[in-house]
């Protein structure tokens, strides 16, 4: 038997400057099930060294997307 399960899937990177070019950092992704299963919103430090350099600055934008993913979940609650 076939069981499909639809879910809203986002993603994001986080980058900084370093030198001339933007490196990515971070990796961010968020999935969020809409037949009532299970959320999950997960990060990936890809460079160690300019995430410690960087933090403040790279925490707020994993805040920022945080803040979308709880913004979708009310949103999908309210329906």
């Amino acid at each position: 038997m076939l069981n499909v399960k639809k879910s809203i899937t986002l993603t994001g990177t986080v980058t900084v400057k370093d030198g001339e070019m933007e490196k990515q950092v971070v990796y961010l992704n968020a999935n969020i099930s809409k037949a009532g299963g299970n959320d999950n919103i997960s990060q990936t430090i890809q460079d160690r060294e300019l995430y410690s350099a960087n933090k403040a600055e790279i925490r707020k934008d994993v805040a920022a997307f945080t803040e979308q993913v709880y913004a979708i979940q009310d949103q999908e609650e309210s329906l």
